[in-house]
């Protein structure tokens, strides 16, 4: 083959490599192989990324908090005016989040509640309603009933904040039983916010 036309053919192969028209040599070929394995090293990386932030910001919610005494409590909302009165304590665990509760009555004379946890020294106020702006007991008791819930079978069933951070305030109710059942509802439309099991395996307890 005369110079000029090995030139000519030696160009074009290399023309047609650059736009992908030709085969990748032994080097090309290991180097696209170390690219596409980068590339799922990262994205294996950012999906465990995700799935750490996720359960950082889930333990945020529901990690529980130290609550302080029931009298430093009272002064509490006393003083910023958020009761009037108090007329009871009590304290709720509801799947995680744990609260002081306190009831009484607004300076209308209205019934009222709110929940606080913290240190003593460091209180804070996760919650307030007034009993007259939920739904009622029995709303909830009928919701339960329409998934085959009856009444018997209830454990709990308490108004209490969903977690430390949404501020959303929800009706809590837990099943009696092994399968600790559990179902959070919004306090003021009575929908369901969520559903779950304080143990992930009791459900295999009653072979459901």
């Amino acid at each position: 083959m005369a110079a000029p036309e090995a030139f000519l053919l030696q160009w074009k192969r290399e023309k047609q490599r650059r736009c992908g028209l030709l085969p990748l040599g032994g080097q090309g070929m290991k180097a696209k192989a170390v690219l596409i394995l980068l590339g799922i090293l990262v994205g294996v990386g950012l999906l465990v990324g995700l799935l750490l932030y996720g359960s950082m910001r889930n333990n945020e919610k529901t990690a529980e908090m130290p609550l302080p005494g029931a009298d430093a409590a009272k002064q509490f909302v006393l003083d910023k005016g958020l009761l009037a009165n108090v007329q009871e304590t009590s304290t709720l665990r509801s799947g995680g989040p744990v609260f002081l509760e306190l009831k009484g009555t607004d300076g209308a004379g209205v019934d009222k509640t709110v929940w606080v946890a913290g240190k003593s020294s460091q209180i804070k106020e996760y919650g307030a309603v007034l009993t007259q702006d939920g739904v009622s007991r029995e709303s909830i008791l009928a919701k339960l009933k329409d998934k085959g819930i009856t009444e018997d079978q209830v454990r709990d069933l308490f108004i209490t904040p969903y977690d430390y951070t949404s501020g959303k305030i929800t009706w809590f109710f837990r099943e009696k039983g092994d399968r600790k059942h559990m179902i959070w509802f919004d306090y003021t439309t009575g929908e369901q916010v969520w559903e779950g099991y304080e143990d992930p395996t009791a459900w295999k307890l009653t072979g459901n």
